[in-house]
């Protein structure tokens, strides 16, 4: 609810708007599927090949995506960026298939901190730990769970434009007054 609300605030809906979400399922996509007429949606599955189908779905890896240069005006995602290893790559690639005046909305797991804690890195020798392991659940992967390399604070703002974005901005989303519901949505722009 947090992310539509934001995406109505930001009124990315415009008549003829190409749309990539980085997911192939759930609530958002949903939403999304009757809202938008141009949607492109992908999974990122161990065991294929970017640019690739498993089944009718393909796959894409945020670090390496297969898109052409300024192929979207939208992208989304929900809770990805902790899981990727190299996250600044992966927003640099978001960058570059957003057309000029394009947006990212995104959500990721934050905390109103100064600075990111880094929890693993992916080296030549494989994940090193910095922190005790961390994985969230996830309906691909199973009950073993995607594993989480950050924590994201304040911070995340700087890696947007390091990977080439033009502002970044945090929103914290009140959907409801009296519960407090809500969530913080990133939005930055190409």
């Amino acid at each position: 609810m947090s992310m539509v609300a934001v995406l109505i605030s930001e009124d990315v809906f415009a008549r003829g708007a190409k749309f990539y979400e980085l997911s192939a399922r759930g609530p958002l996509v949903e939403y999304l599927r009757k809202k938008v007429g141009d949607l492109t949606v992908s999974e990122y599955f161990d065991d294929v090949s970017p640019g690739h189908y498993r089944g009718l779905v393909q796959c894409q890896d945020v670090q390496r995506l297969t898109y052409s240069d300024q192929s979207f005006d939208v992208c989304t995602s929900t809770e990805v960026f902790e899981h990727i290893p190299d996250d600044v790559t992966g927003f640099r690639n978001i960058r570059r298939v957003l057309k000029p005046g394009g947006v990212f909305i995104f959500t990721v797991p934050f905390s109103d901190v100064p600075e990111t804690v880094e929890r693993a890195q992916l080296t030549d020798e494989g994940i090193k730990y910095i922190l005790p392991a961390l994985y969230h659940g996830d309906a691909i992967r199973g009950s073993k769970g995607v594993l989480v390399f950050r924590d994201y604070g304040r911070d995340l703002l700087d890696r947007l434009l390091l990977a080439g974005f033009s502002s970044s901005k945090i929103i914290k989303s009140e959907i409801h007054p009296f519960l407090c519901f809500g969530s913080y949505v990133i939005v930055a722009r190409a």
